[in-house]
C-alpha cells in the first residue's frame, strides 16, 4: 500500500476522512475535489428511503456528488488510504475518470452495508466493490449473536441439569 501525504494526492487516492464512529470514503479527482457517495442531508446523514407503498420493500438512495475535499472533510481528518493497493491492482487513471464522468450527479442505490460510500470508492479505483468498515461490522455483529448463542446454550444446560436434579 502506498502511504503518501494528503499534500501530495494524485488521481485515484482513496480519501479516508474521520467522522467519529465511523469513516467518510471519498475519491480524489485532481484540483483539490474529490467524487464521493452522499445522502440528499450530507455524508453524514441518514440515507434517503423509501417504502414502496405496493410491495412495501424499503428504497435507499444516495447522490454522487463532487465537491472540494477541505469541505467534504468539513474539519475533519483524513488522509490516503489505498488499503486495497496489496490486493488489487489500481485502475488506470483514464478509466477512473471515465467511471467518474459517469456517475457525477447519478442517484444511485445505497445499502449501509451493501452500497455504501466506501464500497462506491474501492469500485472506482479498482474495480471491484468492497468496504472493509461493512465487513468489520458484519464480523462483530456475528460475533456479539454467537456469544449471546453460547451464553443462551449455557443458560439451557444449566437448566436441564438443575431440572434433572430436581427430578431426582
Amino acid at each position: 500500500m502506498k502511504t503518501r501525504s494528503p499534500t501530495t494526492m494524485e488521481i485515484g487516492d482513496m480519501i479516508e476522512i474521520n467522522r467519529g464512529p465511523y469513516k467518510h470514503w471519498a475519491l480524489y479527482i485532481g484540483n483539490g475535489e474529490v467524487i464521493h457517495l452522499v445522502t440528499p442531508d450530507g455524508p453524514s446523514r441518514v440515507v434517503f428511503c423509501s417504502v414502496s407503498s405496493s410491495s412495501g420493500s424499503l428504497s435507499c438512495k444516495g447522490m454522487v456528488t463532487i465537491e472540494k475535499l477541505k469541505d467534504v472533510a468539513a474539519g475533519n481528518t483524513y488522509k490516503i488510504n489505498n488499503y486495497l493497493d496489496d490486493e488489487y491492482k489500481p485502475r488506470p487513471t483514464d478509466v477512473i475518470m471515465g467511471e467518474v464522468d459517469k456517475m457525477r450527479g447519478r442517484t444511485i442505490k445505497y445499502g449501509l452495508l451493501g452500497n455504501n460510500c466506501e464500497h462506491f470508492v474501492t469500485f472506482l479505483r479498482y474495480g471491484k466493490s468492497e468496504s472493509k468498515q461493512a465487513d468489520d461490522f458484519m464480523k462483530n455483529v456475528l460475533a456479539g449473536q454467537l456469544g449471546l448463542f453460547g451464553v443462551m446454550a449455557a443458560v439451557a444446560v444449566s437448566t436441564v441439569a438443575a431440572a434433572s436434579t430436581v427430578s431426582k
